[in-house]
């Protein structure tokens, strides 16, 4: 599964994605083409095209690993990749991201952004386009941008993510189209804030901010803007259909239909090859890799990765409560052995992709391997449990206090990646007289009814990084939010948070950002395997779409070759 980190402007935090297996085409060796991390830039890793050349209508069928538990992608409970490759057709971001990730106002959304630096504080200027028009048939006006940015410190709106918005000191409504925002000092990551809009009236009242959206049919084009619309949500198939928006002011959709259909991981593949469904993004199965090439009319695109896999622990309860006792899963857990297991097969440099940070890719500026003295070692997790008191029973497995060292792992039944890392971590860490044991449940409830509400003691899954890789720490580290699975509270980090968060000097930044790295893997809320590089299989023809890595689409644009 999947979790973004909020892409309010850039990427964030993203929903429960199962290990997106893929089926592809014939492609050359990752690299071959492009640079030595497999990227190939957007000309190639998206087919840019000019709109004259692409030909009018089609479908374009994509999947969901699971049904949308809410529509409102700021939510928690809708805040993930599924969610957010729908609103890439309803409801857009205001930006457009370069292959760097550097943004410039999409001028559908937004005619003016633009900060400046007065009195030691961040001041933005941003207006909206006149024509932009929510799907109730409202004009956008500056009272959006209003109430999409001061409500974000109220705890009764159950944000996805809250960075960035207690650095706001004030918004003013200059005309009704403009507003100007002042943060309370100097905020690098500002533009993160202005990368996507929803409409006052869903933004108003945490009732409807939390409930207007909620539940898998209950989509609303009401709280929409964009070349596209929601059609339908078939239960039965379990199919949401989209088609062209009547209200959309900008350039005509190419596409006549867009599907996404709710896969399992184990049929995607077959449906890529049968040609009912169109794109398999990351590719994460060798047999799945395989099966793709048997393909002749489709390719794989690739770019660099912005997910990676990771454990997450739950520490306030049960054994892993114990520092010592997280401290000792990490140490016994051979990470390297768990990154060969799952990318078998696929055309990876495995020493390229391990991670030994949360915040930066090994290719991106700002990577240091701050996981050194976290390696596998299982006499060292040895000596960590019994420091802490943990002695070893009769079979082998460590017991205190009339407390068996048991902990449960918690995983969406039927993922493949995800029961191998659970299979392969059981074996690694019995070696140090830990016991694990599995528990799966129902994909569709595994976020909302396990891992949100903090009923699991360990899982994996899938984070999706962003274009500000130092933004939104807070989400996943900081106390109280409520994408904070580990629950886990270290005022050291949110004191890093703060700094971080509004310090001007890039270098100083990395600096911060990986300091408070060490302290996470010291505290193990969470720690990483590995990153996913983008391989993407989609028909040859398809223009303006696939392994995108730090860069932006726009929906519109998205269709099939002539000829």
């Amino acid at each position: 599964m999947m979790i973004n980190r909020r892409l309010f402007l850039g990427g964030s935090a993203s929903v429960a994605a199962m290990a997106a297996l893929a089926a592809c085409a014939k492609s050359s060796d990752p690299g071959a083409s492009g640079a030595s991390d497999g990227s190939q830039g957007a000309a190639q890793a998206m087919n840019l095209q000019e709109r004259s050349a692409l030909q009018e209508g089609g479908e374009l069928k994509l999947s969901l690993t699971a049904t949308i538990a809410n529509w409102n992608y700021s939510h928690v409970d809708g805040n993930g990749v599924d969610t957010r490759n729908i609103w890439n057709f309803v409801n857009p971001y205001t930006l457009d991201w370069g292959d760097d990730g550097s943004p410039t106002p999409n001028p559908n959304f937004l005619t003016k952004l633009e900060a400046t630096e007065e009195g030691g504080k961040t001041v933005v200027t941003v207006a909206v386009n006149e024509k932009a028009v929510w799907g109730n048939g409202r004009n956008w006006d500056s009272e959006d941008i209003k109430e999409g940015l001061v409500h974000g410190t109220d705890e009764a709106y159950l944000w996805a993510s809250a960075d960035g918005y207690d650095q706001i000191e004030n918004v003013e409504i200059v005309d009704n189209l403009t507003a100007k925002v002042t943060f309370k000092s100097v905020f690098p990551d500002w533009s993160n804030m202005f990368s996507g809009f929803s409409p006052k009236e869903l933004m108003a009242t945490p009732e409807t901010f939390n409930e207007a959206m909620a539940g898998e049919d209950n989509f609303n084009n009401d709280y929409f803007s964009g070349p596209f619309k929601v059609d339908s949500f078939d239960k039965s198939q379990q199919v949401v259909t989209l088609v062209p928006n009547d209200k959309w002011w900008g350039d005509k959709p190419l596409l006549e239909k867009v599907t996404f259909r709710v896969l399992d991981a184990s049929a995607e593949a077959t449906a890529f090859a049968n040609k009912t469904l169109d794109v398999i993004d990351y590719i994460i199965a060798a047999d799945v890799y395989e099966q793709c090439i048997g393909r002749d009319d489709a390719e794989v695109r690739q770019n660099f990765g912005l997910q990676w896999r990771h454990f997450t622990l739950n520490g306030t309860t049960g054994p892993l409560a114990d520092k010592a006792v997280r401290q000792a899963l990490l140490r016994a857990c051979n990470r390297e052995a768990i990154a060969q297991s799952d990318l078998v097969g696929l055309p990876v440099d495995i020493s390229k992709v391990l991670l030994g940070n949360r915040f930066f890719m090994p290719n991106q500026e700002g990577y240091q391997d701050n996981s050194t003295q976290w390696g596998y070692d299982v006499e060292a997790a040895k000596k960590l449990l019994d420091e802490a008191g943990w002695t070893e029973g009769a079979d082998g497995i460590r017991e205190k206090d009339g407390q068996r060292l048991t902990i449960s792992f918690t995983m969406p039944a039927g993922v493949q990646t995800t029961e191998n890392e659970a299979n392969l971590l059981q074996a690694q860490v019995k070696e140090a007289g830990m016991e694990i044991t599995l528990n799966p449940v129902d994909t569709n409830g595994y976020f909302k009814d396990y891992i949100r509400p903090g009923n699991f003691e360990l899982t994996a899954f899938t984070w999706n990084g962003t274009q500000y890789p130092m933004a939104n720490i807070g989400q996943i580290y900081g106390s109280g939010s409520n994408q904070n699975y580990s629950g886990i509270s270290v005022p050291q980090i949110d004191e890093y948070i703060q700094q971080i968060a509004t310090t001007a000097d890039k270098e100083e930044r990395f600096r911060l950002t990986n300091e408070v790295d060490k302290l996470i893997w010291e505290n193990v809320m969470n720690f990483p395997m590995y990153e996913r590089l983008q391989l993407t299989a989609v028909p040859k023809t398809l223009a303006n779409f696939g392994a995108n890595g730090l860069a932006s689409y726009r929906a519109e644009n998205i269709g099939f070759m002539k000829g």
